[in-house]
């Protein structure tokens, strides 16, 4: 954040983006100093009244690109709801229900986040006292239905990602919802990709849309390092403890296909003592809260998760994303890789491959522009060897493909450079951690 002095007055910017001094505040006080590309494009025009149709991948500022300009257009002594962001999931809700609460710290302005699996009366309670309003479709639908949220106030509609709102059937609640709000209002709507559905939803909804695309053409983040490494099925858990067993790896997102999956790994980590939580659809609210909250403390090492944590989570400072099984389609393994290396920060993900993961390897990479993903994928060597010295360790610049990595045994006590064994690794695993926050 720059302070200049205009004409013997003092005037706040961000980055070259002119801001208000309580505004200013709370950029300097989240270590905000220069916008990101989505904010730098999106920021002037939702301030002149525009809508937005804004494709960016995840990580890119998105939320702090409708929220100042969202702030800024609100009157805290003004009643009543003055703007609604519908998000996918509940975690995303939270966070970025907390992001634009701690953007608008030192306005006035009051944001509430509503979502299922919790009780309705303190969100109804809250309600009444919110300029802002951040929920999942259903929940405000269902806070409508009973007159408890009434949107005839709303200037300002955030679609955020809109794209993942359909794949999980939200289509129907979001068109109710959009037709409780007054026709003269500004909407944007945030999205990583922009199929025929969304672009649809757009035409419906908006007005006359300015398109603000980030990087369209490129899949990947490229500050991210994509590892691929061929290994048994059976050997993945042996080959992810060899990573955690680094001190490198001091915070890990690991991802399968399924709850049954997710709980099984992280048992099975707990047990060889890491420090480990999942989180799928199945966890009650409380669960999930207490999961962030000791992500927030420095308590875990790794979260085993299922994709709903793909397009919701932000976690500062995540340093290494698993693959332990292959997503079901090519999107959402950008979408997952993308919770690392976020705004210009870099990372490292892993992905586990098996026998059985080959066909739907090939479908990758050819998703991945083909011969250069291809060429990530090093090949199986010939005698089984364990990997030793800073050039093989997992978190090296150079990574050895994994033919049969090291036994669950072998990983779990073979002794470090430093004398310690892994295992007291694991219990030093849960230091240098950040603190989770919206993209």
């Amino acid at each position: 954040m720059i302070e200049t002095e205009e004409r013997g007055r003092s005037t706040n910017v961000f980055g070259t983006l002119p801001v208000s001094g309580p505004m200013s505040h709370s950029l300097k006080a989240m270590r905000y100093h220069v916008p990101t590309p989505i904010q730098e494009r999106s920021i002037p025009i939702l301030r002149q009244g525009g809508d937005v149709l804004g494709q960016a991948q995840t990580g890119t500022g998105k939320t702090a690109g409708f929220g100042i300009p969202m702030i800024e257009s609100i009157g805290p002594a003004s009643h009543g709801i003055q703007g609604i962001v519908l998000v996918p999931t509940r975690e995303l809700c939270l966070q970025v229900a907390d992001e634009i609460r701690r953007l608008g710290t030192h306005t006035g302005v009051r944001v509430v986040a509503v979502y299922g699996g919790v009780g309705l009366q303190r969100q109804i309670e809250g309600v009444k006292r919110a300029h802002i309003v951040v929920g999942t479709p259903g929940r405000v639908e269902d806070l409508i239905q009973r007159s408890a949220l009434k949107l005839g106030s709303v200037r300002f509609a955030v679609l955020d990602e809109a794209d993942r709102m359909l794949d999980v059937g939200f289509l129907p609640s979001i068109e109710r919802i959009l037709g409780h709000l007054p026709s003269k209002r500004q909407t944007a709507l945030f999205s990583a990709t922009i199929p025929a559905e969304v672009r649809g939803l757009a035409q419906r909804h908006m007005s006359n849309p300015i398109t603000v695309e980030i990087d369209p053409e490129r899949a990947t983040v490229e500050e991210i390092d994509q590892r691929f490494e061929r290994v048994a099925d059976g050997d993945k858990l042996s080959a992810l403890c060899g990573y955690l067993d680094d001190p490198a790896c001091y915070l890990a997102l690991v991802f399968r296909r399924t709850t049954y999956r997710v709980d099984r790994l992280a048992r099975d980590l707990a047990r060889m003592g890491y420090s480990v939580a999942p989180l799928h659809g199945r966890r009650s609210q409380n669960q999930r809260e207490r999961v962030l909250a000791d992500l927030k403390s420095c308590k875990l090492q790794a979260l085993i998760a299922t994709d709903i944590a793909a397009r919701g989570l932000d976690i500062a400072g995540l340093t290494h994303v698993f693959n332990f099984d292959l997503p079901d389609e090519p999107d959402m393994y950008v979408h997952r890789i993308g919770r690392t290396g976020r705004a210009g920060a870099s990372g490292i993900s892993v992905t586990f491959i098996s026998a059985e993961d080959e066909v739907a390897l090939r479908v990758l990479q050819r998703h991945l522009a083909g011969d250069r993903a291809r060429s990530l994928v090093a090949k199986s060597p010939k005698k089984n060897k364990q990997p030793s010295g800073a050039a093989n360790r997992p978190g090296s610049a150079r990574v050895a493909a994994v033919a049969r990595p090291p036994s669950r045994d072998s990983v779990s006590s073979r002794p470090s450079q430093n004398g310690h064994t892994s295992q007291s690794r694991r219990n030093r695993g849960r230091w240098r951690r950040g603190p989770i926050r919206t993209a």
